[in-house]
């Protein structure tokens, strides 16, 4: 099977039942960060929002984590590509979308395109999850 088409399908695979807030941030397996001057990679990164959206950003630079006020997609046009700099982490646009496999493929294809022709990039990946102030088996009282 075609290694994208394989990475494809895992991604979004991946976003299956997942619960709001968490993020999945994508990049070269093998990047290490620059502390002097940002290096020229690409990331991607996905984010569950309400309403099963997805939240897909791409950027040429290490993406930061959101702190959202709310996961609310009720204002969201979905399926549009935005470019402009909403978010300055987030150099080359991002798109609200409900169709899982568009958001893998938006973010597949942006690695396939941006790699050397000569060799593939290894695709390294993270989980982060929401943080829980009460766990849901405890009470306060």
């Amino acid at each position: 099977m075609d290694p994208w088409v394989y990475t494809r399908e895992w991604l979004a695979e991946s976003l299956v039942d997942q619960p709001v807030a968490l993020i999945i941030d994508l990049g070269p397996n093998d990047y290490i960060p620059s502390e002097h001057e940002p290096d020229d990679v690409p990331c991607a990164q996905l984010q569950v929002m309400e309403d099963e959206v997805f939240l897909v950003r791409r950027s040429r630079i290490e993406l930061g984590h959101l702190l959202l006020a709310d996961y609310s997609t009720a204002a969201i046009t979905l399926d549009k590509w935005y470019l402009q700099e909403h978010f300055d982490d987030c150099t080359d646009g991002y798109l609200f979308t409900k169709d899982r496999r568009l958001a893998a493929e938006t973010c597949v294809t942006w690695f396939r395109d941006k790699q050397d022709p000569s060799e593939m990039i290894d695709i390294g990946c993270n989980y982060r999850f929401a943080d829980q102030l009460v766990p849901a088996d405890q009470t306060l009282f």
